[in-house]
């Protein structure tokens, strides 16, 4: 099984978030974070969505504690050596530790594949690595979405509404859902 560091900007859209931890929990890769993606990802639901600072905190920890082995320590000296944009080193610098060849990330732009090269990463927008993963087991992220809205209390409730909300953050794979599941 593969591995990605998922960057703070893809764990924060509810529904892209769901369904990248739901393909995660049934197998089609590991996910990775570093105890500061998790940091930016719960002060920027707190500061940006407007989520109240106990839902944040619990949705971080439920991460945790759904993917105990998710998170990259031991990274925080490579960081200075680091040439991407200086906000986002510290993403960078865990997936050089991780030994993971991937980051998923909205935030292109701060990853310029210059300063991936030397380590053998690619970043990858959260729409085509769903295509991936939908490419690597169609049935298996067929099954994690239905189960995603099996148990939601929150919207979207519906095959419909999952591809309305995804259409903002990952467009094509939406347009694949349509296909597929209507």
């Amino acid at each position: 099984m593969y591995s990605a560091v998922l960057d703070a900007c893809v764990l924060i859209p509810y529904p892209l978030f769901d369904v990248l931890l739901r393909c995660a929990d049934k197998g089609l890769y590991r996910p990775l974070w570093s105890d500061g993606i998790l940091e930016e990802t719960e002060r920027n639901l707190i500061r940006h969505v407007n989520v109240e600072p106990a839902r944040a905190a619990k949705r971080v920890d439920t991460m945790r504690r759904a993917f105990p082995d998710a998170t990259v320590t031991g990274h925080a000296n490579l960081i200075p050596a680091m040439t991407n944009h200086p906000k986002d080193r510290h993403v960078l610098a865990a997936a050089v530790r991780a030994n993971t060849g991937l980051i998923v990330t909205a935030n292109l732009k701060d990853f310029a594949p210059e300063h991936l090269e030397p380590y053998g990463i690619t970043a990858i927008h959260p729409d085509e690595f769903l295509l991936d993963l939908l490419d690597l087991g169609q049935v298996a992220v067929i099954h994690a979405l239905h189960d995603m809205l099996a148990q939601n209390a929150n919207p979207p409730t519906n095959v419909l509404e999952l591809i309305v909300t995804l259409d903002e953050t990952a467009p094509q794979f939406a347009a694949d859902l349509a296909r597929l599941m209507t």
